[in-house]
């Protein structure tokens, strides 16, 4: 029996169970606005509070609003009027409106209609995206509610003995709450559930086929703040209570610990880009092994299911890594769209010798399980959230350090968030008539121009810009001549953009009356637009096939190898192509194909084996290779001409048979002289034939015997003959 080995390069792994996983939405950053803590404005300032109304504040100047002064004007306008109810609290502040992110204008990214954006669980933690935690709260007395799941399923997960694998499958399920009693901190709570089956043809397996992890609870406390300048801080800590598969009782207690940060762009960009850069570092010391019996499971298959089925881990250093790209969308920004990043890294600090398997291959990492998660969440209305997410193994721990980790997995989630703090209303009020905006100057002078290329010919098609002018761009003709738009006197600057990049910059003197001549020669033209091509060879039974693809067309005659699965991609200038794929064993074929500008484009080919030359002399049953004519030597042990036929066919056999790997030439001698120099001389003297013909030489190996292994008594002439031999053997044949 062989165990599957702990590292997974080409089967990933998987999330480990128990793992505090964080997902979310960013906090929010002051506005540019006045802060809300801010000492209320003088009553000279343009209104006055009242305990009834809020404040009010008179367009007309009657009652308590008094003339505006300049301060108020360039902060609310020249008039302004709001009201809220003074009883209620400030949205995502206490009551003396200690928040800065208060407005309801939309300046601030962390406002959605004058309540905090509302914000998502993790899946075993508070706030956060999918397996990361935001350093953020979210609105006070805010109130969240997740549901979640995920599942994958793999063949030759953990078991093969022979051809006997088998196939495992996992669901997970759970509901995550949190709420917000303070500005800074954050209560959560979640249970989790698991549903296990691997099946496999064992008989002496000691696991169930199907295994239940129950009712998992994490619950802890969050702290953090976000500054400003949209740089976050917190923590947080946590228990996990631990059941068993055969009872909802706690066996077992978890403990988890997290320091976070992030970066929000949003508000450190004039532009609110939405850009977010969040790590958690953390340790757990987790006790899930104390929950089964694993001294009792002699089987090593059925010991390592069962831990992976209950979830059990050890404790570990995590961290986590992740960005995400929060956008609001719509006319008042109420709906959200988040394509999100992570990658998590675990290192196991415990080790549990009892796990350990000599025979499996060794992790890279021996105690690092790693895997990245690519996915999206969507505020589709209100609080109302959707998101879905593929978690893709990147590194195994070996088995003493921890599970091993599925390869993929599918995380789905539907979630809630409720704010019930009130909103800010806006009330219109008039608004004075703007001042009359002042004449536009008089533009008199224009600019005649030519575009012409390095070569001196024109160019067609060229945009020709005035940055600061006009917004608006100006074609060239068919004969690389614009007109411009006509500007005061002065100089005005210009640009030539091509392709969608700039291939020059310069500026012109504009006389009033007049048209200026100007001839525009560029340096350089634009880079030629590009795409990538990828592309798949396999044989008739989709088995992917290593190739070399010569590529022809658009200036480029260059040959290119495939991955070894028959994978290839590469990025082109667009255009037409042809491509010949050759292959060892396989005809060669030839197509035609088209990358797109700026494209993504996929082809797939399938070859046909070459149909193998007769070779009466070479036939192969099993890993019995046997060559039907003996192989005789010169007297310097060098192969005899009388010998070619037959390694000619042995070298055609091979490369039209590429399912044996590799072959081992033994030779042996009789008794007489330097017997295993001899033997070294010819093993090597068949070696070089083949390579000669086309053998890859790693197909080869030798082994000299010299006279240790004789088939009949060296006395006689016909005994020595008989020891004068040269045997072949497969040593690895492709199943």
């Amino acid at each position: 029996m062989v165990l599957l080995p702990s590292v997974a390069w080409a089967a990933p792994p998987s999330l480990p169970e128990g793992d505090p996983a964080p997902s979310g939405d960013p906090a929010p950053a002051a506005d540019p606005a006045p802060a809300a803590d801010a000492p209320a404005p003088a009553a000279d300032a343009g209104f006055e509070a009242s305990a009834d109304a809020g404040f009010e504040a008179s367009a007309d100047g009657s009652g308590s609003a008094p003339e505006a002064d300049p301060e108020a004007e360039a902060l609310f306008g020249s008039e302004f009027d709001s009201e809220f109810d003074s009883d209620a609290e400030l949205p995502g502040g206490d009551e003396e409106g200690d928040d800065a992110s208060m407005e309801a204008d939309g300046d601030d990214p962390g406002m959605v209609d004058g309540r905090r954006e509302p914000l998502m669980p993790t899946t075993r933690a508070g706030i956060g995206l999918f397996h990361t935690s935001l350093p953020d709260v979210g609105g006070k007395y805010t109130f969240r509610f997740r549901l979640h799941t995920n599942f994958f399923r793999k063949d030759e997960f953990m078991y093969r003995v022979g051809d006997v694998t088998d196939q495992h499958s996992r669901v997970q399920g759970g509901v995550t709450m949190g709420f917000t009693p303070a500005k800074w901190g954050e209560l959560f709570f979640s249970v989790n559930s698991a549903a296990n089956r691997n099946a496999r043809d064992q008989a002496d397996r000691q696991d169930a086929e199907a295994i239940f992890a129950l009712g998992d609870i994490d619950f802890g406390f969050k702290g953090a703040w976000r500054f400003d300048n949209g740089i976050g801080v917190g923590g947080q800590a946590g228990l996990g209570l631990l059941s068993g598969s055969d009872r909802l009782l706690t066996s077992n207690v978890n403990f988890f610990v997290d320091g976070l940060f992030a970066v929000d762009l949003r508000y450190l960009t004039a532009s609110q880009f939405p850009f977010r850069f969040t790590t958690n570092i953390g340790w757990m010391l987790d006790n899930s092994l104390r929950i089964g019996n694993y001294a009792e499971i002699d089987d090593p298959a059925s010991r390592e299911v069962t831990r992976f089925s209950l979830g059990a881990n050890q404790s570990r250093v995590r961290m986590r890594y992740a960005v995400d790209f929060p956008f609001r969308l719509g006319k008042e920004k109420k709906f959200g769209l988040d394509p999100i990043l992570e990658w998590a890294w675990d290192v196991t600090t415990t080790e549990e010798p009892a796990f350990a398997r000599n025979q499996s291959a060794p992790s890279p990492l021996p105690r690092t399980a790693q895997w990245l998660t690519v996915g999206l969440r969507a505020n589709v209305i209100s609080g109302l959230h959707l998101d879905a997410a593929a978690d893709i193994g990147l590194v195994s721990p070996n088995f003493e350090f921890g599970p091993r980790q599925a390869p993929w997995q599918i995380l789905l989630g539907l979630g809630w968030s409720f704010d019930p703090t009130p909103v800010v209303k806006e009330v219109e009020v008039p608004v004075e008539a703007p001042p009359p905006v002042a004449p536009e100057p008089v533009l008199e002078g224009r600019i005649l121009g030519v575009v012409l290329d390095p070569a001196g010919s024109p160019v067609p098609g060229a945009i020709v810009s005035f940055p600061g002018l006009v917004s608006g761009g100006i074609v060239t003709d068919a004969s690389g001549n614009f007109t411009s738009y006509r500007f005061p006197e002065g100089t005005v600057a210009f640009s030539i953009t091509m392709n969608d990049q700039v291939v020059h910059e310069g500026s012109a003197d504009v006389v009033s009356g007049e048209d200026t001549q100007v001839q525009i020669q560029l340096d350089s033209g634009p880079a030629p637009a590009s795409g990538v091509i990828r592309g798949t060879f396999s044989d008739s039974t989709g088995k992917g096939v290593l190739v070399t693809m010569q590529v022809t067309g658009q200036g480029v005659d260059e040959p290119f190898n495939s991955m070894p699965d028959g994978q290839i991609a590469l990025e082109l200038q667009a255009g037409e192509y042809t491509g010949t794929a050759s292959a060892e064993g396989y005809k060669t074929k030839t197509f035609q194909f088209t990358v797109q500008e700026n494209g993504d484009t996929s082809f797939s080919q399938v070859l046909e084996l070459d149909a193998p030359p007769e070779t009466p002399l070479v036939s192969l049953n099993g890993k019995n290779l046997r060559v039907k004519k003996r192989i005789t030597y010169d007297n310097k042990n060098q192969v005899a001409s009388s010998s070619y036929e037959a390694l000619d066919q042995l070298a055609t056999f091979l490369k039209y048979h590429p399912e044996v790997k590799v072959i081992e030439v033994g030779t042996h001698t009789d008794d007489k002289g330097a017997a295993k120099s001899r033997t070294d001389t010819r093993a090597e003297s068949v070696k070089s034939y083949l390579v000669g013909k086309g053998v890859a030489g790693s197909r080869i190996k030798t082994r000299s015997h010299g006279a240790s292994k004789p088939v009949a008594i060296n006395m006689t002439s016909a005994g020595r003959a008989k020891n004068n031999r040269t045997t072949f053997r497969v040593v690895d044949l492709a199943n």
